[in-house]
């Protein structure tokens, strides 16, 4: 039971105005299933930003679970998205790799708005495969941010989200093998052991697969077991190329055979240079969605256009989620936010369902009126 959660049911159960004819659950599932809706879905990931936009700073909420949840429910309680992201960062995917007196060397806190830095725990690929075979994760697990911020903030939005009746989802994120790999060791010295040493950086993907894996039994009790059903994943593979991709990427899509497995709305984040060859594959991945960042620039492919070789790929497959950019949300205008999102809905839709979702999370200096402008454009729209 919590206290910050039984306030805000009581504040807000039964006594919010419907938005269109559905909730915000059965407009999301609906999208999921490729199911007609009344107008887009809008789920933005928010993540930092919910957390200033209700008033906090980062160092405020960062050991204490009460207040972070306070903060995304809050902001949902104004804004009436149709998800409810849990706030996550990077301390709880690594800090169980850390004992608890080393961990202040390996983040860095900046301004009240700023993301948390964080730096490479292993240099070579040895030391990488040690923290794996060694068991580091477990032995530093039990107090760490995973266990002391994450697991009790996201229990709470999953009991707000049961005690109002499944009103609104919550999204539960989790990262992939290949981002655990990337993160721990850094992208460029990841991609650069993929040429020098192939052979062994597979046993190191293997190794954080195995991890990842078993993450998943945890999930499927305490997410799952607790009413969670949109379960997102964040993709790695942010810089490598077709021939990595097909070589290395069995990793995340054993990863998600299993997660598709537990959660029936699953699914998948990806970003990074090799985007067109990346979405091919994913074709044949069993996701519900995918949440795909704009390629680079030199595809020499429109925004729009994008969006509708995406929507074609997709089509009778599975979900689109994109639109606006996070750089046009934190540095455009209301009015070119509001136009980005047209295009993605336009140029989506007569191919497969829609969900207004920014490729990648909105940064926490994005102004409020463009987030508002985002929403609101997503509502304009009929289907």
């Amino acid at each position: 039971m919590s206290e910050v959660v039984d306030r805000w049911v009581e504040r807000l159960k039964g006594k919010l105005p419907p938005i269109g004819t559905m909730t915000h659950w059965e407009r999301m599932a609906a999208a999921f299933d490729l199911k007609p809706m009344d107008m887009p879905a809008v789920a933005p990931e928010l993540d930092y930003w919910q957390i200033t936009y209700a008033g906090y700073s980062h160092q405020e909420i960062y050991n204490d679970a009460d207040k972070c949840t306070d903060a995304c429910i809050r902001t949902w309680a104004d804004l009436r998205t149709d998800a409810i992201w849990m706030y996550i960062d990077i301390s709880h995917q690594i800090e169980n790799f850390i004992p608890a007196e080393a961990r202040p060397k390996y983040f860095v806190h900046r301004g009240s708005k700023d993301y948390l830095l964080f730096k490479p725990l292993a240099k070579t690929l040895d030391e990488a495969i040690a923290l794996y075979e060694n068991r580091t994760f477990e032995k530093y697990l039990g107090d760490s941010r995973a266990v002391t911020h994450y697991h009790p903030h996201m229990l709470q939005l999953l009991e707000f989200q049961e005690k109002m009746d499944r009103v609104v989802p919550v999204i539960v994120g989790a990262a992939s093998p290949s981002n655990y790999a990337e993160t721990i060791v850094e992208v460029q010295q990841f991609v650069r052991w993929t040429i020098t040493q192939p052979r062994k950086l597979k046993h190191y993907l293997d190794l954080a697969l195995e991890e990842r894996l078993k993450a998943l039994d945890y999930y499927a009790d305490a997410a799952y077991g607790n009413g969670c059903r949109f379960f997102g994943l964040f993709g790695g593979a942010r810089t490598w190329g077709p021939r990595q991709l097909r070589e290395f990427g069995y990793a995340d899509q054993k990863y998600v055979e299993k997660a598709a497995k537990i959660f029936p709305y699953l699914f998948w984040h990806i970003c990074g240079h090799n985007l067109p060859e990346a979405m091919q594959d994913l074709t044949c991945w069993p996701l519900k969605a995918v949440q795909y960042d704009m390629p680079y620039y030199s595809q020499k492919l429109s925004y729009r256009e994008w969006f509708e070789s995406v929507a074609r790929l997709f089509a009778g497959k599975r979900c689109a989620m994109n639109a606006p950019t996070t750089q046009l949300a934190c540095h455009g205008t209301p009015g070119e936010v509001r136009a980005m999102v047209r295009d993605f809905v336009d140029a989506t839709t007569p191919h497969t369902t829609a969900v207004v979702m920014p490729g990648c999370e909105i940064d926490a200096f994005t102004p409020v009126e463009n987030v508002k402008a985002m929403i609101e454009a997503a509502r304009e729209r009929r289907l």
